[in-house]
């Protein structure tokens, strides 16, 4: 997913949307088998649509949240999680 990361070539760009696309399939099984369960908690996309800025990735790799990214993210799936 990450090869060629600029690129707008055909290919490059339907790569990105095959991982995409499987990263939507994914969220839709989690989303059918929590519903079996009455305390199993979806988080209804809220991760999935997040928009990560600049600051909340590690400029370490490039590629993992940095610590601010990292407490966004626990923030929006405490909140869309927990909420018994």
């Amino acid at each position: 997913m990450l090869a060629n990361a600029t690129s707008t070539s055909t290919t490059d760009e339907a790569r990105r949307q095959r991982v995409r696309q499987r990263v939507i399939d994914f969220n839709n099984v989690l989303q059918t088998e929590c519903a079996k369960y009455a305390n199993c908690r979806f988080d209804g996309f809220a991760a999935y649509d997040y928009k990560f800025v600049a600051s909340d990735v590690s400029t370490r790799d490039y590629f993992h949240p940095s610590v601010s990214g990292q407490a966004s993210v626990a923030r929006i799936t405490w909140n869309a999680t927990w909420a018994f």
